[in-house]
């Protein structure tokens, strides 16, 4: 009897183990065989603000957003905000360190006054690298590491996501009540004008004010400014710029490129999920893709221009000398207030020289060819 009751509780514990096993079985088997889409983690989302909205540079970092999406398969959701929807517009260095925002594409040069005049160095320099140079110095010179030691000396928490975004051609030089003839014509000007070339400008003898963007057709309509500067020619066009009275000059010394910086507070890079760093940061580096937008669309611009009647007046060889001439001194005079200055802007000159030593020798140039370079 002893040995027939316990042999049914043999048979009933196996029952049990078998049942548990294969329970385990099923589950580590559903594991396995789950969709890839419930394996995957949950989605990252990134807010970020940019340019104000109007005209092509906002449309520039929504391609860089959509870069991202694409390269992390869809892991990363961008949402690009204009600027002034979050924070004011063009302050939004600011709004990263107070926290009102937590990733911005922005230029140094919006916060001058928190960095120093060596912000002005990293993109949009007046008689400055093209582009193509600009990207190298970022990706393989110096740029970067001096950009950060420029954040920690302003004590700045923030960081600087892979390179430089929303590349630009060389901005327009401006727009004038008559054509710029000699150095003369910029003494007593009202000149609307920013940045390094402002510190310029006011040596050429032009009384430099300082105006945002959005209300620079009303002040040269009624007449508080006599001159402006703004951006590349599909900028000024969506400004509406070929509707004032004004003769456009060419070529734009004042700033030679430009590019936005992508940032975003230290503490929120350090949440980031690992594996999504280098997709994020890879996308920055794939910036000519936007540049080579924006070119078409400034040939659209400049086409627009034309049959409005805009014709692009040319700066005199003298002038565009002098003006590369004062930026010279420019550099060597905060270079002697600033030893970060001085680095960086030797660095700049020990790179470009080199660059240019192949650019300028090898790369064929077609002056010769087209009308509108004669």
């Amino acid at each position: 009897m002893y040995l027939i009751i316990n042999a049914k509780k043999g048979e009933e514990e196996m029952k049990k183990r078998s049942i548990l096993v294969g329970a385990l079985a099923i589950s580590l088997l559903g594991l396995f065989y789950l969709e890839p889409s419930a394996m995957a983690q949950s989605t990252y989302r990134m807010d970020i603000q940019t340019w104000a909205s109007g005209g092509p540079y906002l449309e520039q970092v929504k391609i860089f957003g959509k870069r991202i999406e694409t390269m992390s398969a869809g892991r990363i959701k961008v949402n690009v905000l204009a600027g002034g929807v979050v924070a004011p517009s063009t302050k939004e260095f600011d709004a990263l360190e107070t926290g009102a925002i937590k990733w911005a594409v922005t230029s140094f040069n919006f916060a001058l006054g928190r960095l120093g005049r060596v912000g002005g160095l990293f993109a949009a320099t007046p008689a400055g690298p093209n582009p193509s140079e600009l990207y190298a110095w970022w990706r393989w010179g110096d740029a970067k590491p001096f950009a950060e030691e420029m954040l920690k000396r302003a004590k700045a928490d923030m960081v600087i996501v892979g390179g430089p975004v929303a590349y630009t051609g060389a901005e327009s030089f401006g727009w004038f009540r008559k054509p710029v003839t000699s150095l003369s014509d910029f003494k007593g000007m009202k000149y609307r004008c920013m940045g390094l070339y402002g510190e310029v400008a006011k040596k050429l003898g032009a009384a430099v004010v300082n105006l945002p963007g959005g209300e620079i057709y009303q002040a040269y309509e009624r007449g508080v400014i006599d001159a402006f500067e703004y951006c590349t020619p599909a900028m000024d066009y969506s400004a509406g710029f070929h509707n004032l009275k004004a003769v456009r000059m060419e070529p734009g010394f004042q700033s030679t490129n430009a590019a936005l910086i992508f940032m975003t507070r230290t503490d929120t890079w350090a949440k980031v999920p690992n594996e999504l760093k280098p997709i994020i940061e890879g996308a920055t580096w794939a910036s000519m893709e936007e540049y080579a937008w924006l070119m078409l669309e400034d040939a659209k611009a400049i086409k627009k221009f034309e049959e409005a009647g805009v014709k692009a007046h040319f700066l005199p060889k003298e002038v565009q000398r002098e003006i590369v001439r004062q930026v010279d001194e420019l550099h060597k005079e905060l270079g002697a207030q600033d030893p970060l200055y001085k680095k960086v802007n030797d660095s700049q000159e020990k790179f470009y020289s080199q660059f240019r030593s192949v650019e300028y020798v090898c790369q064929p140039r077609y002056e010769w060819k087209y009308p509108f370079s004669r």
